[in-house]
């Protein structure tokens, strides 16, 4: 039993007000996380879990209607485990200095993946990140893990580097050597599903899965070469906490993404969420999401309409709980006025 309204309505109940948190709520659009990353790189920030912790509640202090706090890292944190060289460059973003590219390299990973408890040891910081912020949530919040799910955390290891686009060397190595691939998705997952079940052992009450790039795929490619391993993730994590399933840019996908079994589905601003509710009946127990992250720029008037129309539909899944949220993350340039305006609004908000 829980109190958590964000718990309440994964598990397909009804709170006393609509839960909500927000995409990349804890980061670069608010002036005193800006304040720390003046002073530190990326890499230090997600590895250093005081200053980690003090991020994740950043937003929590500044907006108070949230109901959740999700864990400052990132979806690339195993690769970099690995061994890969990640580096976060300044106008680029994310970039490997040591792609996945042959079967040497596959042969390579495995062999780093091998030891997966040296792996995990390198990724104990996180597990600190949860257990500081934990101690320090009021009673009613939810405490968010999360990871990225195998395809997106591949594609970037195949790419080297965000894609930006068709995913042209991630997806002609899946087409070209797809028992290659197979393999990638198999240390990914396998490591994945560890480093969620720590992070659960350290604190987190509800685990997100991030799909960020399952749009780039056809729904042959999703059934084929994603579903099964985000599927053993989810599998594997739902006998412990309950599970977010997020995929971007998934009308297309929407009938293979709800076999995952996933306890809610995080839908994209792309999509109506009645039309994905008519779908998603008997196969998730609620719907998360999904303001267009862009509408937060806009005047509160638009805001307000544009609040209005996607609460309203999420009080009207009858039979699934709801979660608010963005369709996909906070941009750096939200204006920090109207993120207080959406999250006020959203507490206040009754039918």
């Amino acid at each position: 039993m829980t109190n958590k309204p964000l718990l309440l309505a994964a598990q397909g109940q009804r709170p006393a007000h609509i839960p909500q948190w927000l995409m990349r709520q804890a980061g670069r659009y608010l002036p005193e996380y800006r304040a720390i990353r003046s002073q530190n790189d990326t890499l230090t920030m997600f590895k250093t879990p005081r200053i980690a912790a003090e991020i994740t509640l950043q937003p929590l202090r500044r907006f108070p209607a949230l109901d959740a706090a999700i864990v400052y890292a990132d979806i690339l944190l195993i690769p970099d485990a690995l061994g890969l060289g990640l580096q976060f460059v300044q106008g680029e973003g994310p970039v490997f200095s040591r792609p996945i590219r042959s079967e040497s390299d596959v042969q390579w990973l495995e062999e780093q993946a091998s030891n997966t408890n040296a792996i995990m040891a390198k990724l104990d910081y996180l597990n600190e990140t949860l257990q500081m912020v934990k101690e320090q949530l009021a009673p009613e919040v939810t405490l968010i893990g999360f990871a990225g799910a195998p395809w997106t955390v591949a594609s970037y290891m195949l790419e080297g580097q965000s894609a930006h686009g068709e995913f042209y060397t991630s997806k002609m190595f899946m087409l070209q050597h797809p028992s290659l691939f197979e393999r990638v998705m198999t240390v990914v997952t396998k490591l994945t599903i560890t480093y969620l079940e720590r992070q659960v052992k350290a604190g987190a009450e509800i685990i997100q899965l991030f799909e960020s790039w399952g749009g780039a795929l056809t729904p042959s490619q999703y059934a084929r070469f994603c579903l099964p391993f985000s599927k053993q993730i989810i599998t594997a994590l739902k006998p412990k906490v309950p599970v977010i399933h997020f995929v971007g840019e998934s009308a297309g996908l929407l009938p293979e993404v709800l076999t995952t079994d996933a306890d809610v589905l995080g839908v994209d601003w792309r999509q109506d969420l009645s039309r994905v509710a008519a779908s998603a009946r008997g196969k998730v127990r609620a719907l998360q999401g999904n303001l267009d992250p862009l509408v937060l720029h806009a005047s509160q008037h638009e805001l307000q309409s544009a609040l209005e129309k996607i609460l309203s539909a999420g009080c009207d899944l009858n039979d699934l709980g709801y979660i608010f949220n963005l369709g996909h993350g906070i941009r750096q340039t939200t204006p920090v006025e109207n993120v207080a305006f959406v999250t006020d609004f959203v507490r206040k908000f009754r039918r």
